[in-house]
């Protein structure tokens, strides 16, 4: 009798997580660890081989005997992107989904439009088709988007039509700068829980927070938001990202030290250009609970774009996990360029 449905996707979904996770493994390894049969685990590794989802590669020789294969993700299953969108700049990671190096790009916010420009960027990739077809690009942005992904106000790139976006053609992912340095930092110094990741850019100032593990965004998507605190003005109160330098730093520091007496954080990590971040660990240094550490992050732009990619796959991953032919469907296509010919590369 043949297996149920549901059944079919648990044990495709156990195994294609297992080769995502693993540079290579062999179909008697995944066997082993997930606890099914070696019929199933072939027959399993027999579909996703017809939809182009794995392959199969020669595995080094250990002894006498038949040579063992490892099932390894196709090379031209996708490619995803990764950006970050900032006023003046557009950068970029072009990523594949079976682990190849990435690929970056930079294009600088000029005489074109934001929007324009974004979109450019994103046709250009589409084109190239250099790891197969494209399908997914997250944008990281200075402004709050909440969970289910919707962009919010304020934004420092107001000019940017999310919906044109949305609607061209490729699935689009949006995610807060800030957040994503978090991403990194969290990536990068997993035993850390509970951390505060303060960034000044040109943009603003945001805070990516990590609680529990888990990066926390608020009820509308604006935790972290702290360049829009209020502080007190001889007239009225003013946003801490629009006070002068000096009185920014210093109400900064208060802000801060207040969060992490209030969160119980264990951590908090300056991502400002070198100058002010000597001077405001100078200022948290007294304001901080005993046993909250300071760190440095001395390539924010890097780390947006690294959480950026890091997320962009993950998330990516988790489509064909959840939803299994969405992208292996047409992955045979992604053997070719877009108009079915020779495949080419930029």
């Amino acid at each position: 009798m043949s297996q149920p449905h549901a059944l079919r996707r648990h044990n495709r979904r156990q195994i294609l997580e297992l080769i995502f996770n693993h540079e290579g493994m062999t179909r008697p390894q995944l066997a082993q660890l997930t606890g099914l049969s070696q019929v199933t685990v072939n027959a399993v590794v027999r579909q996703l081989q017809g939809e182009c989802t794995v392959q199969l590669t020669p595995a080094p020789q250990q002894a006498p005997g038949r040579a063992a294969q490892y099932v390894q993700v196709a090379p031209k299953l996708g490619t995803v992107m990764a950006l970050d969108v900032q006023p003046d700049l557009l950068s970029a990671q072009i990523l594949g989904l079976a682990r190849q190096p990435a690929v970056s790009l930079q294009q600088p916010v000029g005489t074109v439009g934001i929007t324009e420009a974004t979109l450019g960027l994103i046709e250009q990739v589409r084109q190239d088709c250099r790891f197969g077809p494209l399908r997914a690009v997250l944008i990281g942005l200075p402004a709050p988007v909440s969970a289910e992904g919707r962009v919010g106000e304020p934004s420092a790139v107001p000019t940017l039509d999310v919906d044109a976006l949305q609607a061209s053609g490729i699935t689009v992912w949006f995610e807060n700068d800030a957040n994503l340095v978090s991403l990194a930092v969290h990536g990068r110094t997993p035993g850390l829980t509970h951390v505060a990741v303060l960034v000044e850019r040109s943009s603003g100032t945001g805070m990516g927070l990590i609680l529990g593990g888990t990066l926390y965004r608020g009820v509308q998507g604006r935790a972290g938001e702290l360049g829009r605190a209020p502080w007190p003005q001889t007239t009225a109160p003013e946003v801490l990202e629009q006070l002068p330098a000096g009185q920014r730093l210093t109400a900064t520091a208060f802000t801060l030290a207040g969060l992490c007496h209030a969160l119980d954080l264990e951590q908090v990590v300056l991502g400002l250009e070198a100058e002010r971040c000597e001077a405001l660990e100078e200022l948290l240094g007294p304001l901080l609970p005993p046993g909250v550490t300071v760190a440095r992050e001395q390539d924010v732009a890097g780390a947006a774009l690294g959480g950026a990619a890091l997320c962009a796959v993950q998330r990516y991953r988790q489509e064909l996990l959840d939803r299994p032919h969405h992208a292996a469907a047409d992955a045979s296509a992604g053997q070719a360029g877009p108009d079915g010919g020779d495949e080419h590369v930029a």
